[in-house]
């Protein structure tokens, strides 16, 4: 016969505690704690073995779906939510629930553009359907300036924007200004400069500088809005002070050397640096055209080496007034650039 303290030995070898205050899930083997699964997902190791996790099997599912929606939140990589389907079928199963999928994090869709392929799409599109609003807006961005899937990009794109998606209203606004032709699908945007402003409207509201920069230039051109020379000023005069908070809350600054290889872009403004990351969609564009396309079909990239934009027909994007060389799809654009490196580059042509 067993003892009482043999009988403990045993329960507590098979307890499954559940640690809501860091969302993590261990099981314990023995003498020692084996590490399931984690919100942070850097040395997670998943269990091949099934039958040493069936005690999962008794947890109900609701709390199980409410533990890894709180997982895929905090997810740092892809990785963190994908190896939630390695543990057992369970979690293979609950871990492609709607509510884990949606509540994704934007680190969670840092896909890179080399180990781009068919499950990477699975996965992204799996969390769009499910209403993720940074899987349709990746997925928008990439489809409509990478693949040429123009329709398909801009009804991603739709569908975040919908959602309040401040980086995919602004994108959407730059579409409109440079207008579209072209494409797999004969897709056709016509220029349309009042939509575009009030779709920068509503991203500036959202907090999205580089659209409240935009709208600056265009009451100080009066393109798609009315001229106001104090409105612009206003404007711009807002967006340089977000820029330099950003800038001081920052704790990340690099040279400009450093900079453009870092995944974490410090970008130089009139007050400095900016400490605004670049979005994964844009690090996804900008490593795609390097791998691949440089150019050859006669459209020219974003100048802005972080932008990662293309045009979609010839002349598309406006040009340095300066020297002519350069090309932005945006006023921001143009603007971060010239402060990185273009203000000093940059050769006024000579009248001949």
């Amino acid at each position: 016969m067993r003892t009482s303290m043999e009988n403990n030995r045993v329960i507590k070898r098979q307890r499954i505690a559940i640690m809501p205050s860091s969302d993590l899930i261990f099981q314990e083997e023995g003498p020692r704690w084996k590490r399931i699964c984690c919100g942070g997902g850097s040395n997670f190791t998943p269990i091949e073995n099934s039958s040493n996790v069936t005690s999962f099997d008794k947890l109900n599912d609701d709390v199980l779906i409410s533990v890894l929606s709180k997982v895929s939140a905090s997810a740092s990589t892809p990785s963190d939510l994908i190896n939630i389907l390695l543990i057992n079928k369970k979690f293979s199963m609950l871990g492609i629930d709607r509510l884990v999928l949606a509540n994704a994090s934007r680190k969670a869709m840092c896909v890179r553009a080399k180990k781009w392929c068919e499950s990477s799409d699975k996965f992204l599109s799996r969390c769009a359907d499910a209403g993720n609003l940074e899987a349709c807006y990746f997925l928008g961005m990439i489809n409509f300036h990478c693949f040429g899937n123009y329709s398909k990009g801009i009804t991603l794109l739709e569908k975040a924007a919908t959602g309040s998606h401040a980086e995919a209203l602004y994108s959407l606004a730059i579409i409109h200004f440079n207008g579209c032709d072209g494409g797999e699908d004969g897709f056709y945007y016509q220029t349309n400069p009042n939509t575009a402003a009030n779709l920068c409207i509503k991203s500036a509201k959202l907090g999205n500088i580089n659209a409240l920069r935009e709208l600056g230039y265009c009451f100080q051109s009066g393109f798609g809005l009315p001229p106001s020379p104090a409105a612009a000023y206003r404007l711009l005069e807002k967006a340089n002070t977000l820029d330099l908070n950003a800038s001081t809350s920052s704790t990340n600054l690099h040279s400009c050397h450093r900079r453009r290889r870092s995944r974490d872009f410090s970008l130089l403004t009139n007050y400095g640096y900016l400490g605004r990351t670049v979005h994964p969609a844009n690090a996804f564009m900008v490593e795609w055209w390097w791998l691949g396309d440089k150019g050859e079909d006669g459209l020219h990239m974003c100048s802005n080496v972080l932008c990662g934009r293309k045009e979609t027909r010839k002349n598309g994007f406006r040009r340095c007034s300066r020297c002519g060389i350069t090309v932005y799809c945006s006023h921001a654009c143009q603007e971060v650039h010239w402060n990185m490196e273009h203000g000093i580059t940059c050769i006024q042509v000579q009248n001949v």
